[in-house]
């Protein structure tokens, strides 16, 4: 029978830079929480949490009612790539989690973790990453981290820069505890917010924020756009000047999977079909099957027009006439804001 020690030493050797137990239970405040933000309307209408069982989610018991104990593992993702110059053109920014797959990667380790706790336990298994149980609570509840008021997850020695994956069995594992801290007065992430989605500590209002709206299909409002600057997927400034993350050290890449690095050239992205752009960047959270694409293109716009170069015009003009309303619209606010610039 394999127990925590040897489990955490285990998965430290497939390279799991932080394992963690918490017990199988009900996040009952956050069962709170959801309905409240969504009445308020700080979620979009493609956001998986507007669009779930709230106490499916919350109790990973009403999904698997032999669950006993969640391991839940982190993988630190920061490196020491550059972000890529314009020299071909404009490129468009990409946040730094989703410059290669690390979720799959992480998924891939748990996934040999499962099959030795298995093996010497014969125990119930199953294995998430970015998916549909409450990870950030998890990762609180078993120490991992504590929340930043940017509601991102803070680890000692990874920051913020890290994803979670979980392993759900029903071996009884002794429980970690949580994190007795927190930011103290510190509030340069809701200070930095170019759009001033933290509208509070811990709360974030979504259709303000440009991670959030980077894949939402829909018009961006002309105040978040100008402010959008050559962003493509995501946005980081939250986590750019947060202090606990300014002495975490990069590591070389961990993995290959998904690659797509720093940035993509945005006239290329402007130029290319939807069935090309899925086939060039598989296994991506850019080509995931909840990214609208016509959110990519529309992105590619805006950044564009956020370059102030007269010389795009003719590219932006191209698209004035799109079959698709907000392509099309975003077209003509990209011209404006080019030619007002």
């Amino acid at each position: 029978m394999i127990d925590e020690t040897e489990l955490k030493k285990l998965g430290r050797e497939f390279g799991i830079d932080v394992i963690r137990i918490a017990q199988a239970r009900s996040f009952t405040t956050l069962a709170k929480i959801i309905p409240a933000q969504k009445k308020k309307g700080l979620y979009l209408d493609s956001d998986y949490l507007s669009n779930i069982d709230v106490e499916r989610f919350c109790n990973i018991q009403v999904r698997f009612p032999w669950a006993k104990s969640i391991i839940i593992g982190a993988l630190g993702y920061l490196t020491s790539e550059e972000i890529p110059l314009n020299e071909n053109g404009p490129y468009g920014i990409i946040a730094r989690y989703t410059w290669r797959n690390y979720y799959l990667e992480l998924k891939k380790r748990l996934k040999r973790l499962a099959q030795v706790i298995k093996k010497e336990s014969r125990a119930k298994c199953r294995i998430f990453s970015n998916g549909s149980i409450p990870e950030k609570p998890l990762a609180r509840k078993s120490g991992v981290g504590y929340y930043g008021k940017n509601g991102i997850i803070i680890n000692k020695e990874f920051g913020s820069w890290m994803v979670f994956g979980e392993i759900v069995t029903d071996l009884k594992l002794t429980p970690d505890t949580e994190l007795e801290i927190d930011c103290g007065d510190c509030d340069k992430c809701i200070a930095a917010c170019p759009t001033g989605a933290i509208i509070k500590p811990y709360i974030i209002d979504n259709t303000r924020c440009i991670q959030a709206l980077s894949g939402w299909y829909g018009p961006i409002p002309d105040r978040i756009a100008k402010v959008w600057g050559n962003r493509l997927y995501g946005c980081t400034t939250c986590q750019d000047v947060c202090p606990k993350n300014r002495d975490v050290k990069p590591q070389p890449p961990k993995s290959d999977i998904g690659y797509v690095g720093p940035g993509l050239p945005l006239l290329k992205i402007l130029d290319i079909e939807e069935d090309e752009y899925r086939r060039k960047y598989p296994k991506n959270q850019i080509t995931a099957s909840w990214i609208d694409f016509r959110a990519i293109k529309r992105n590619a716009l805006i950044g564009i027009s956020n370059t102030k170069d007269n010389r795009f015009l003719p590219v932006l003009k191209k698209f004035t006439n799109h079959p698709d309303p907000v392509i099309a619209q975003t077209a003509h606010w990209a011209i404006n804001n080019l030619n007002n610039g």
